[in-house]
């Protein structure tokens, strides 16, 4: 007997359903503050029971917040891979995109659950390797220091995603900056 596919959502419930991953990210859950489920039901538009109904706990709406940015950030991984003419282009364009997502990626950027067995582990896997392929194009083409590896790029792109609350502009500093990364990462050409 072959397993049965999961069922799809009904748009309503989907549409529930994401707008209360939205209103977890937007309230701290993701960063490991102490918000009650209520408050996010409330911000969501949703009774708590259909918070429930869809995540029976804290630890399963923490798991839906990771899986959905971890597939959001690997497709943007994914793109770069396959987009970037040299590996280095292909970096510069997964920290402009992460960045542009960066409320959406709290998780993945600063600290996820490190559960195994679960949907966000296979994904994290899957980013894990994407990464890199990317780094290893990279290195290949000459155009990425060869002692630089993914966990340094998506380190310093979490570091982006943070605003520093003391910098204005904080959108053209982080554009600054990841130039300059860029620049340190890039193999020298002699």
């Amino acid at each position: 007997m072959t397993p049965t596919p999961p069922r799809r959502l009904r748009r309503d419930a989907a549409e529930n359903a994401e707008r209360l991953l939205a209103a977890a990210a937007r309230a701290g859950l993701a960063r490991g503050e102490f918000v009650p489920l209520e408050q996010i039901a409330a911000e969501a538009g949703v009774g708590i029971g259909t918070l429930y109904r869809r995540y029976p706990n804290r630890e399963a709406l923490l798991e839906a917040l990771a899986v959905r940015a971890y597939r959001l950030i690997l497709a943007e991984a994914e793109d770069a891979l396959t987009s970037g003419e040299t590996g280095l282009d292909a970096v510069s364009r997964f920290l402009i995109q992460t960045f542009a997502h960066r409320d959406d990626l709290v998780l993945p950027l600063h600290g996820a659950p490190m559960t195994e067995g679960t949907e966000s582990a296979d994904l994290r896997a899957r980013m894990q390797r994407t990464m890199g392929a990317i780094l290893r194009r990279g290195h290949d083409d000459g155009t990425v220091r060869p002692d630089v590896d993914g966990g340094t790029v998506v380190r310093f792109g979490a570091m982006l995603a943070q605003p520093m609350s003391n910098v204005p502009g904080w959108e053209r500093v982080a554009a600054e900056q990841r130039a300059v990364f860029l620049r340190g990462i890039a193999a020298d050409r002699g």
